[in-house]
């Protein structure tokens, strides 16, 4: 059970209790110092080594480039990076802790929330002046100020208008008035907590400024409509039809009544019911690579190779883009999601699953495989979808 009532570091002294109480989802949090033990994980100069790979998904934001707010896709080149202007221009690089594993540190201190809703961890490297103008983002985001200087404004949703810029790709209020006591200047080991479509305007004060943004994924209610619709029907009887009783006259033989509409909404709901199927369309969702291209399942024969290491003591790592989280089908069943396939497994092995996310680095050399009949199943499982790989 996580403890909600233990002050945190990273909340700078705030219980987590208190944090979902007062402002998670609800209104901005400013914590002082609350990174400041962390150590600076990568440099600009090894963020812009990144930005250089096909691999990652980088880009550039100028103010005043070729057109107002221009953005540039990467990868990058050393000489795009020498044909910038000395001020008025942010990198933006997603998904650093998939490539480095103390930015991944970071992101772990966050899981007094659930991990499988964290997205990623972007950063953002700007010089002075440097911004990608004002906007909202759809979901949760904490902005940890891991070096230099920057100033946030930040406007709840009814103190904007939502009209965007004309003339760029990026989504930027046109009017973003300021509100002086959403006015901050954040330092290094500050942390700017920001709920769902609160907008939020920063700008580099030095040319030192790198935030680190972990934002959480939220999908937008169609999508779940859509994608629980399809199991829906992949798993339907046939036989289920809609055929409501006739149980009083009606208006007009044209008519269709409010009791057809009931009976048509106590179908559907009775569809929706199964909460198997519910927690399966979450899971695989959730738990989806960011990069799926980058994700690809293990082949039978790499699984072998692999598993043999397990008990050769060999010790094994979650990567940074891994997602992992379970579900309690019963008192006995538990449903493990694993970058975006399931497998369900005896209830008893959840101490293990809880283990493995609640760590980075493993060493199997101790594990008896014979201590239960389906631990090397689930262990095979984990290693074929990469969500557990052998340490170089």
């Amino acid at each position: 059970m996580m403890d909600l009532d233990t002050p945190l570091t990273i909340l700078g002294g705030m219980s987590a209790g208190e944090f979902l109480r007062d402002y998670w989802q609800q209104k901005p949090l400013l914590i002082r110092a609350a990174a400041k033990h962390f150590e600076l994980p990568i440099s600009a100069d090894e963020l812009a080594g990144l930005a250089m790979e096909e691999e990652v998904e980088a880009r550039i934001v100028l103010e005043s480039g070729a057109t107002p707010w221009e953005l540039r896709q990467g990868p990058f080149s050393e000489a795009d990076f020498a044909d910038l202007p000395e001020r008025e221009w942010t990198l933006l690089v997603q998904a650093v802790d998939h490539w480095v594993p103390e930015v991944q540190e970071l992101r772990e201190a966050f899981n007094f929330l659930p991990s499988w809703r964290v997205d990623d961890v972007m950063i953002s490297y700007a010089v002075t002046g440097g911004s990608v103008g004002p906007h909202y983002d759809q979901y949760d985001v904490f902005l940890v100020q891991m070096a230099g200087k920057r100033r946030w404004q930040v406007l709840a949703p009814e103190q904007y208008q939502d009209q965007a810029l004309v003339g760029t790709k990026l989504h930027i209020l046109d009017n973003f008035p300021v509100d002086p006591t959403m006015e901050w200047d954040v330092e290094t080991g500050d942390i700017l907590y920001l709920p769902p479509n609160w907008g939020h305007n920063g700008r580099a004060l030095d040319d030192d400024c790198m935030t680190f943004s972990i934002g959480f994924r939220a999908p937008a209610a169609h999508e779940a409509l859509a994608g629980i619709t399809e199991q829906v029907c992949e798993q339907a009887n046939e036989k289920l039809r809609f055929a409501a009783t006739e149980t009083e006259a009606r208006l007009h033989h044209s008519h269709i009544s409010i009791d057809d509409i009931q009976h048509l909404r106590d179908t559907m709901t009775r569809l929706l019911a199964d909460d198997a199927l519910l927690a399966s369309w979450l899971g695989e969702t959730m738990s989806a690579p960011k990069y799926p291209e980058y994700s690809a399942p293990l082949s039978g024969e790499e699984v072998d190779e692999v598993f043999d290491l397990v008990a050769q003591g060999v010790k094994f790592i979650r990567p940074g883009d891994a997602r992992l989280c379970y579900y309690t089908l019963s008192d006995n069943v538990i449903r493990v999601f694993a970058n975006g396939e399931y497998h369900d497994v005896d209830g008893e092995l959840v101490g293990l699953v809880q283990a493995l996310a609640d760590q980075l680095e493993f060493d199997f050399s101790g594990l008896d495989l014979t201590q239960h009949p389906q631990l090397p199943e689930l262990l095979r499982f984990l290693l074929q979808q990469q969500v557990l790989v052998p340490l170089d």
